[in-house]
């Protein structure tokens, strides 16, 4: 089974070594995790600027 990785870039959690949203490169040094469902209703999204649904670290390294 792969290791959940997040994108460097937007944060993006993927199992990809490439982000499928960015295209940014992934990394397996990452904390916590928001699941975004409806972006276009949520101030968190619109507060952390994503606008696509889907799971994104909260920090990478």
């Amino acid at each position: 089974m792969k290791e959940l990785r997040a994108c460097r870039k937007c944060g993006r959690i993927t199992k990809d070594l490439k982000c499928p949203e960015c295209g940014g490169e992934t990394t397996l040094e990452w904390d916590g995790y928001i699941y975004i469902i409806k972006p276009e209703l949520s101030l968190l999204a619109k507060k952390i600027g994503k606008s696509k649904e889907g799971e994104y670290a909260i920090k990478t390294r």
